[in-house]
């Protein structure tokens, strides 16, 4: 296909910079070298490059293979795309990094790195760990991190949870993310009922615990929720991307002055289980913090759910490696966490981290209050 009327000139004065995203692929040398050629062209044009004839759509807009080699399971190639094919709408840019390659087995995308121009476009959170620090005025430890469980208790008793979690200084308190809108406890009778709670227990201790209610419901509430928990005094807002859509939570962020938490609902849809897919730190770490998120929920290792230690840290090491100007977030790994696992996880994990403690906080004693006054303790010690 000639394309007569093409100018190559007006296409390379839009080009722009290039991004790369890694691949995996977990198969032998030739098909994996095959299927990394095929990704080059399936991820852009999607037409057969020997029938393009205008030289900047070969040169510039097809993927451009950086790197190509042996890796730990398979092999390994660098890929890297125009600015303007992904451009400045993450949709567009998630379609480029994994699109239509996402329905084959056998890949997995396993790291991102913007381009200095799309680092000017998704700037990421508005707080991560320093911002965050300052909002709360914890310094020197890690967060202490709840959520108001189970579903199905009214909405008196999730707020009575609440105040009794902020008498104890819990820095942060989310809805379990099964919490929505259900009719033993509506959206809005909780959050007004919560932040009341808290703010309560805040004045009778002096302390600053945030309530974080879950807006993961329909898109065209979402906003509307946003700002009601900025009405009542919510400490942040929290979203599943999986379910709400990372351009969502990227929405979101930009358009609220409250932080907010990545949770993973669904994610595991898009996580290599062995497959192909997006590897776990890419999917829990990275496109959250690249989407405004300041902490991310993730299934910590030795849990229910079965997720390694390899895995645990690649989310780590997403939270906080140099992205630009990006700041790094809070990762909060979650289940299965009790008081005497404290110390292991602190050295595993660092000071920069959310602990989220559910079952293992509310059950230890009958004392809630208590239960969180010793948390805050042994993060401290």
């Amino acid at each position: 296909m000639k394309f007569k009327d093409y100018s190559d000139e007006v296409l390379l004065a839009q080009l722009g910079d290039r991004f790369t995203v890694t691949y995996r692929f977990a198969v032998d040398e030739h098909t994996a070298l095959e299927m990394a050629r095929s990704v080059c062209v399936e991820q852009t044009v999607e037409f057969p490059a020997q029938h393009i004839e205008a030289d900047a759509i070969n040169q510039h807009i097809i993927g451009r293979m950086e790197h190509f080699g042996a890796c730990w399971d398979g092999y390994r190639a660098v890929i890297s795309y125009s600015d303007q094919a992904g451009t400045d709408e993450f949709t567009q840019l998630f379609n480029v990094i994994f699109g239509n390659s996402s329905l084959l087995p056998g890949i997995t995308v396993e790291r991102i790195d913007l381009s200095r121009e799309q680092l000017g476009w998704f700037r990421g959170p508005k707080f991560g760990v320093p911002g965050l620090r300052e909002r709360l005025g914890v310094r020197g430890r890690a967060l202490a991190f709840t959520a108001l469980k189970p579903m199905g208790l009214p909405t008196a008793s999730l707020a009575d949870e609440a105040y009794r979690c902020a008498l104890g200084g819990v820095d942060l308190i989310k809805d379990d993310h099964g919490l929505m809108n259900q009719p033993f406890s509506e959206f809005e009778d909780r959050v007004r009922a919560v932040c009341a709670a808290v703010r309560r227990g805040n004045e009778e201790s002096g302390h600053n615990t945030c309530y974080i209610p879950n807006l993961s419901g329909s898109f065209e509430k979402i906003m509307d929720r946003v700002r009601l928990a900025e009405d009542c005094g919510a400490g942040g807002i929290m979203l599943a991307p999986g379910l709400v859509g990372y351009d969502t939570m990227r929405y979101v962020s930009a358009h609220t002055g409250l932080p907010v938490v990545a949770h993973p609902a669904m994610a595991g849809c898009l996580l290599d289980k062995g497959s192909g897919g997006f590897a776990c730190g890419c999917v829990l770490g990275q496109l959250p913090r690249i989407c405004g998120a300041d902490l991310t929920v993730f299934p910590n290792y030795g849990g229910r759910f079965s997720l390694s230690q390899a895995q645990c840290r690649s989310i780590v090491d997403f939270c906080a490696e140099p992205m630009g100007d990006v700041p790094p977030i809070f990762p909060c790994p979650a289940g299965g966490m009790t008081f005497e696992k404290i110390p292991a996880m602190r050295e595993f994990y660092g000071a920069d981290v959310g602990f989220l403690m559910g079952g293992g906080l509310f059950t230890v004693t009958p004392d809630l209050s208590a239960n969180c006054e010793r948390f805050v303790r042994i993060l401290r010690e």
